[in-house]
Parts: C-alpha cells; structure tokens; sequence
C-alpha cells in the first residue's frame, strides 16, 4: 500500500501541477481528489503522545474520524470492503490522505498523553 517513489517525488513538490493532478485522478480516480481536499482542509492528524512517545493518525471523514495506520490500515467501510474483501483498490482514501498529509508535511500535529490516547482507543472502537 505504499506509494512508488515517482508518486512520492511528485508529491513532495512545493506546487501539484495540473499534469501531477491529473496523473493521481488517472491512477486513484476520486479517492485522489478527496484525499487532497482532507490533507487542504486541516483533516489528517497526527497525534503524539507522552510519556510513551506513541504517535497515532487521524483522518476526518465526512461523518467521523478514522483511525490510520500508515501504509496498512484504516478503520473506514471503505478499506475493509474494498481493499480487504473485493481487492478493487490498494488504499482508501484516508491512507491516501495520511500519505500526503505526511509527505507534503501538511497535517495538524497534536501533543497528548497516554492517558487521552487509551481514552481515544476507546472511542474509535465504537460503531455507529
């Protein structure tokens, strides 16, 4: 599920061209265009935590907050049907939104404790 490191260069520019947006759409269709506006609109987040220096990522979907493992998981519908059972894509578009967040290095960065982060495990194991 990791990005080629051709996706990584492009990525890594100062500025998307439209030829660069245009390549991702091509590739990731609108999970590409979703993820992008996530990683704009200040939805990826990387929490770290003290004293255990764990970190945990969290990308806001449209009805709740997904928890990101990078390059392996996210708690979406969407991972698990698509990418888990039907095999239709390799990522959802919350990894793809970590991945740029973290490549762009554009993602808000939250300082927390060990005690928020149990209690932050905990919400995100709930269903709605």
């Amino acid at each position: 599920m990791s990005l080629p490191p051709n996706e990584v260069r492009r990525l890594s520019k100062q500025e998307l061209t439209q030829s660069d947006i245009e390549y991702f759409r091509e590739k990731y269709g609108k999970r590409f265009v979703r993820a992008l506006r996530a990683v704009e609109e200040g939805r990826a987040i990387k929490y770290n935590f003290q004293p255990s220096g764990t970190s945990k990522w969290i990308v806001r979907g449209q009805r709740r907050e997904y928890l990101v493992v990078p390059q392996v998981f996210c708690t979406c519908r969407s991972f698990y049907h698509s990418v888990v059972i039907d095999r239709e894509i390799s990522m959802c578009y919350h990894l793809l939104a970590q991945r740029i967040a973290e490549i762009r290095d554009q993602y808000k960065s939250i300082e927390s404790t060990d005690a928020e982060r149990r209690k932050m495990s905990s919400e995100l194991r709930r269903t709605d």
